[in-house]
């Protein structure tokens, strides 16, 4: 479906119909519905609207015994992005979020999953995964005369522009201003699901004070 850019009206009914539809979706698979912000952004340049939903890692690591994994089980993604009918974007970064891909602009194929940042060796990372679990969302025709590299840092580097609202942990992207382009590394999804298993732990640490009592 294609969005029509001078219609917010449309744009912002999408968004809140995405959002009531989430939560039904979540609980549905057992899981706790419970989003600390959303945020509904584009790239003026490339055409892409994004519907970020970021979820409280905190409330649901100290309210909950569920593994962060669960929400980003490639089935469920699939029953999202089915429900929904727009492509939908695992992402961990500050906090872990989805991304809902309203309109991909002038872009095809998209990462399934984003890691961003990453600090490695101190360069600055964007991790990235092309699940071979596709979800069955329309996608609009690519240019044959563009090579996969060049697609993969074009929509790559296109999704970034959006991610503007993070803080990146320790002001990571400040210290590597230099990098008009994070790196990017394609990871599996088993290593992806390694990363979002760090973010429970921190959210319980975070969640319980000096005395041992959770806030």
């Amino acid at each position: 479906m294609i969005i029509q850019k001078n219609d917010p009206n449309h744009l912002n009914q999408k968004a809140w119909r995405i959002r009531n539809q989430v939560s039904t979706i979540l609980t549905k698979w057992g899981l706790l519905p419970r989003f600390k912000r959303w945020r509904l952004t584009q790239d003026p340049d490339t055409g892409m609207i994004v519907l970020f939903g970021i979820l409280n890692n905190r409330y649901i690591a100290t309210h909950t015994s569920t593994p962060f994994s669960d929400y980003f089980d490639w089935r469920l993604l699939h029953d999202l992005a089915n429900d929904l009918q727009v492509q939908v974007v695992a992402c961990n970064s500050d906090g872990l979020r989805y991304a809902f891909i309203l309109d991909r602009g002038q872009f095809g194929r998209l990462p399934t999953h984003v890691d961003y940042p990453f600090i490695d060796n101190g360069k600055l990372l964007v991790r990235v995964v092309y699940s071979d679990n596709e979800q069955s969302v329309p996608v609009p025709p690519v240019d044959p005369a563009m090579d996969d590299h060049t697609l993969v840092h074009q929509g790559v580097g296109a999704f970034l522009k959006v991610f503007d609202d993070i803080k990146l942990r320790d002001d990571a992207a400040l210290q590597h201003a230099a990098q008009n382009l994070p790196e990017i590394v394609v990871i599996n999804e088993d290593e992806f699901h390694r990363r979002v298993a760090e973010h429970r732990r921190i959210a319980i640490d975070r969640g319980v004070n000096v005395s041992g009592l959770k806030l």
